[in-house]
């Protein structure tokens, strides 16, 4: 309800609340790291750590080596990263896309790999592979780190950081959702409601659809299972994205283009069979939730049908 009411707001309100999230969250990334490397510096690394070779040294070959495995590790990690896919979504109300769009998104993920490589060093000074693998569904690594470095206090400010942390990343992917079923109601794909905006310059409808279908899914299952079935759409779906730029070079050659695909055609070709591989890995390995996921976009192909239908007899009937 409140990220909803939020994002009815303007866009520079909501660009105003999505950088303060983001300050909490860096902010919290930094402690973290702080704090353990503080821990090592009082003479507890040597206690804390161990090889991660001897740690795992029991755990069978398969399981360590394994491009199942491999996989899974993937696609859990890739919700941290998934950001870039919300931020194209609001590239027509950004001035200079074609200058602004390619900056934010490289400086973006160099600055997220960057923190999360750190914060990843910090918890094993501190704890052990063993232990990290032991930590409970119901706690986080992070704080079990603030715990063991500054006590049970840390357990109250933590949870307090990972709510602000996991309400930013909820408000940017509404904030960016509902700029799809507007987008597709202009181009006449959706009913035309979905295309009205308020005073504000919000498309008002879509985000009440929008926070009253999360409020269903909310109440329908876990978490993690909510997660599982954006990650594993939102994979499909970014594979034929970078698939289209094959089919848009060809069928749009004179196609203005502000910026091109380094490394064309190779690295789009990489990344297409590597998110290709990641799906099927996915759908062997959870095929109940990936199958859940793949439901709940089918559920959009009769409506997409129907609409796509009417704008095609719409653009073919003659006036009068």
């Amino acid at each position: 309800g409140l990220g909803t009411a939020i994002n009815l707001a303007s866009v520079r309100s909501n660009g105003a609340v999505a950088i303060a999230l983001t300050v909490i969250k860096l902010a919290l990334i930094a402690s973290v790291a702080l704090a353990a490397f503080r821990f090592s510096l009082n003479g507890e690394l040597a206690a804390a750590s161990v090889s991660a070779a001897r740690a795992c040294a029991d755990v069978p070959a398969s399981s360590r080596f394994g491009l199942a495995g491999f996989g899974a590790a993937v696609v859990g990690a890739l919700w941290g990263y998934s950001g870039w896919g919300n931020l194209t979504l609001l590239g027509d109300e950004l001035r200079e896309p074609g200058r602004n769009l390619p900056r934010a998104l490289i400086l973006g993920i160099l600055a997220i790999v960057a923190l999360y490589l750190l914060a990843n060093a910090a918890y094993f000074v501190v704890l052990t592979p063993a232990e990290v693998m032991a930590v409970s569904p119901d706690s986080s690594v992070a704080r079990e780190v603030m715990v063991r470095v500054f006590g049970g206090f840390a357990a109250a400010a933590m949870a307090a950081g990972l709510l602000a942390s996991a309400f930013g990343s909820l408000h940017v992917s509404m904030l960016t959702g509902a700029r799809v079923p507007y987008a597709l109601a202009n181009e006449r794909l959706l009913p035309r409601a979905f295309g009205a905006v308020s005073q504000r310059g919000a498309p008002f409808i879509a985000v009440l659809v929008q926070g009253a279908w999360a409020c269903v899914l909310a109440l329908s299952g876990s978490f993690d299972a909510l997660t599982d079935y954006t990650v594993f759409g939102g994979l499909a779906f970014q594979a034929l994205a970078v698939a289209a730029i094959f089919v848009l070079r060809r069928s749009q050659p004179d196609a203005p283009r502000p910026y091109r695909a380094w490394g064309y055609p190779f690295v789009p070709a990489l990344y297409v069979i590597a998110t290709v591989w990641l799906v099927i890995n996915t759908l062997l390995a959870t095929p109940g939730r990936a199958l859940a996921g793949l439901g709940l976009i089918a559920l959009g192909l009769p409506v997409y049908a129907l609409f796509a239908r009417r704008a095609r007899g719409e653009s073919v009937t003659p006036p009068g």
